[in-house]
């Protein structure tokens, strides 16, 4: 049963809203209209009953009028048959135990309160349906009024045979006019539905074609001054409050790399200077450390300089004939006093290619390909290139257990990190690759190997836009 309710919401849940709204408002429509019907149906009914007993009540107060003057036989006599002749009506008068001292004919053999009852009447009258009556009625509505001071009641009673009728007719009237007035609903639910997402839809549509270099980009607003109006509206003011701070991101992000590369620089080469001193071993081990983490937050204010390069304007490049078997040997020196304190070994397979490429970009995302695999991979580590076709390989594998599945798709977004305690980096890195191979009229990809193993591709000959490259390298 679970099941099945399981695959029929999933179901329900890929229709159109609109569909769904009506739906759901159809089907809560017959519990309503359920409601509703019934309050009215009752209603009714209590209406009819008020008016029975009002007139039961007129012909009992006439009864005891009568019995009080000539006794109980009373409503016997000529003048009480006549009170009681109209729909059928009987009679008892009855004490304060429940026997009957007088009866109308109609009612002769039964008895019509019984103690309980009939005690109660005394005191305070009383009024209600009773069932099944020999001989009168199967169901017939009763009024007892008191006789002040002779400790008797006077009951009349008549069928109900008239209002069980009224209430067919009027339940028939309620059946056939609910299934219609359910239909009638059903349809202006939908056009209902349809015209109030129309404006929806609409910013939906918007929405989707605005991206994030699309300068004061908004959502169309329907005129009318409702939730959806002032939902556009917010929306909009949303998108500007967006685009504000992500300015302000950006410039501030700018801003915070060029002037933290000065300082980062001096404080670095103060560091190496310092080393090449004779310096006691604690005081060495803390310069190093502080060394380390200079070059690490120098490497995250250009990175951050990059990306917002990246989303402003595109990455500026500044192409020339590059060597790129030099090149990534010169970064695995770089890197090869990491591998080495590490226990790691660090090497090169790399055939003659001379590109058309910007080398401090390539260099840049190969060393953040290096940097990865020594700190998040495992054994050796290899940087490999080669060409095919119009295309250029650079790979960078290890001997670790590879990405994570959750990670595999979502690897080279921005601020993605490897959860395993190896290192504090930033996340920026694979997103950093990324760019540049994008830029280089390629792409970055993680291979189905044994091995953990990144490729980036890059075009052999590239082609950027113009730029002032003396400025750019001033930049970087």
């Amino acid at each position: 049963m679970s099941a099945l309710y399981a695959r029929l919401r999933r179901r329900v849940q890929l229709l159109p809203l609109r569909v769904r709204l009506t739906l759901a408002s159809t089907l809560l429509l017959p519990f309503a209209l359920a409601v509703v019907f019934g309050l009215v149906f009752l209603r009714f009914e209590a209406s009819v009953n008020a008016s029975i007993d009002g007139d039961l009540r007129a012909r009992a107060e006439a009864l005891v009028t009568m019995v009080a003057q000539r006794g109980p036989t009373a409503i016997r006599s000529g003048a009480g048959i006549d009170l009681l002749r109209p729909q059928g009506a009987f009679a008892q008068v009855v004490d304060r135990r429940g026997r009957v001292l007088a009866s109308s004919d109609a009612v002769e053999a039964v008895t019509l309160l019984t103690p309980g009852q009939a005690g109660a009447a005394t005191e305070r009258g009383l009024h209600g349906d009773r069932d099944r009556i020999p001989l009168v009625a199967k169901r017939s509505r009763l009024v007892a009024v008191p006789l002040r001071g002779h400790a008797r009641t006077v009951v009349v009673g008549r069928s109900l045979k008239g209002r069980e009728g009224a209430n067919e007719s009027f339940a028939r009237a309620l059946l056939i006019g609910g299934p219609l007035a359910l239909l009638l609903s059903a349809g202006a639910c939908y056009l209902a539905a349809a015209a109030a997402l129309r404006p929806v839809e609409q910013m939906r549509r918007r929405a989707d074609e605005i991206t994030g270099n699309e300068q004061s980009a908004r959502l169309p607003v329907p005129p009318a001054d409702d939730e959806i109006g002032r939902l556009g509206h917010t929306l909009n003011d949303m998108i500007g409050r967006l685009e504000s701070a992500l300015t302000r991101q950006r410039e501030l992000t700018q801003n915070a790399s060029h002037e933290l590369r000065t300082p980062l620089t001096v404080l670095t080469t103060e560091l190496e200077l310092s080393l090449e001193h004779e310096l006691p071993e604690p005081v060495r081990a803390a310069t190093n450390s502080a060394l380390e983490e200079a070059r690490r937050v120098s490497r995250l204010a250009d990175d951050l300089l990059t990306l917002a390069q990246v989303e402003e304007s595109g990455l500026p490049l500044s192409i020339e004939a590059v060597d790129l078997d030099e090149l990534l040997r010169l970064v695995a020196a770089r890197a090869a006093r990491r591998s080495s304190a590490s226990g790691r070994r660090l090497s090169v397979d790399a055939e003659t290619t001379i590109a058309r490429v910007d080398p401090i970009r390539v260099e840049q995302a190969i060393g953040n390909l290096v940097d990865n695999a020594l700190s998040y991979g495992r054994g050796a580590v290899t940087i490999g290139l080669r060409e095919h076709g119009d295309e250029i390989h650079i790979s960078v594998s290890d001997e670790g257990p590879g990405f994570p599945a959750d990670l595999r798709g979502r690897a080279f977004d921005r601020f993605t990190r490897r959860n395993n305690g190896t290192s504090g980096g930033a996340g920026l890195g694979l997103a950093i690759v990324k760019a540049i191979a994008e830029a280089h009229g390629g792409g970055v990809e993680i291979a189905n190997d044994a091995r953990t193993t990144v490729i980036a591709t890059l075009a052999v000959d590239v082609q950027p836009p113009t730029t002032d490259a003396t400025a750019r390298r001033g930049e970087i």
